[in-house]
């Protein structure tokens, strides 16, 4: 049996959305939003112009680094 479709890695999957806009969920419900700058082997996640979505209200933080181990998922906000 072949394989038609291309298994997609995760880091690989990552490195694509680099200088796009993610949204990051946390573990407790915590939703950021901001331009995805990078991450580590450990899923520590840092983002740009960085917003905490919480009430439908949003809380500008600038610059930071979200814990690996409590990120649920990254999804990606551009669609080209």
């Amino acid at each position: 049996m072949t394989q038609t479709t291309q298994t997609k890695r995760p880091f690989d999957v990552l490195s694509r959305n680099i200088g796009k806009s993610v949204s990051v969920r946390l573990k407790g419900a915590q939703v950021f939003k901001g331009t995805f700058l990078g991450y580590d082997p450990h899923w520590n996640i840092s983002l740009a112009e960085a917003e905490q979505c919480r009430n439908h209200r949003r809380v500008t933080l600038g610059k930071l680094i979200l814990r690996g181990n409590n990120v649920l998922y990254v999804s990606e906000l551009d669609h080209d």
